[in-house]
């Protein structure tokens, strides 16, 4: 039996019960469990396995980061769905147009990100890299990359606003015309 093996066994119910608080969802939870000992077994293999106290505050760490991570994820995610259950509310027999329109506003939206901010945003909250691995792969400062991840996603919201599909409602009045 390897060190991992003893931590996992040791550790597995701390763990869940932890991430099941983070979360408050079964679904999620696990998905948080397996993340967690995915990243902890892939620090293992790196060399990385500490012992006694120190395995327990070094897995906490581990999971807090990855919940942290999903919720950027899901941030994201909230952004462009957001637009798209907008437009699917628009009817019931809109709902292949309004994927397309969704699809067609992010395309616009992702366009029109200055390149560097692309790259960073595709890269974390598309491809899931980590921040610290964004700045080796395109060789920046890993606050550079915070910095520009976060230009991008205030960029995206303000063009996904402005791209938004905009539902027809029949001739529009000016204010004290008639």
């Amino acid at each position: 039996m390897t060190i991992f093996d003893e931590i996992y066994d040791m550790y597995t119910p701390h763990i869940y019960r932890f991430a099941r608080a983070l979360t408050r969802d079964a679904g999620d939870a696990e998905d948080l469990f397996q993340e967690t000992w995915l990243r902890a077994y892939r620090a293992a293999a790196e060399g990385v396995e500490p012992r006694g106290s120190e395995a327990r505050a070094w897995l906490f760490a581990i999971a807090a980061n990855a919940h942290r991570d999903q919720l950027r994820k899901k941030r994201v995610r909230r952004l462009f769905l957001s637009e798209r259950k907008r437009s699917m509310e628009d009817g019931p027999g809109e709902d292949g147009a309004a994927r397309s329109d969704i699809r067609l506003c992010l395309r616009r939206a992702m366009a029109r990100l200055p390149g560097k901010e692309r790259r960073v945003f595709v890269l974390k909250d598309i491809e899931g890299f980590k921040h610290d691995e964004i700045a080796r792969v395109l060789g920046i400062p890993e606050a550079t990359v915070r910095t520009l991840l976060h230009r991008a996603v205030k960029r995206l919201r303000k063009d996904m606003a402005e791209f938004r599909p905009v539902k027809e409602t029949g001739p529009i009045f000016e204010e004290g015309r008639t």
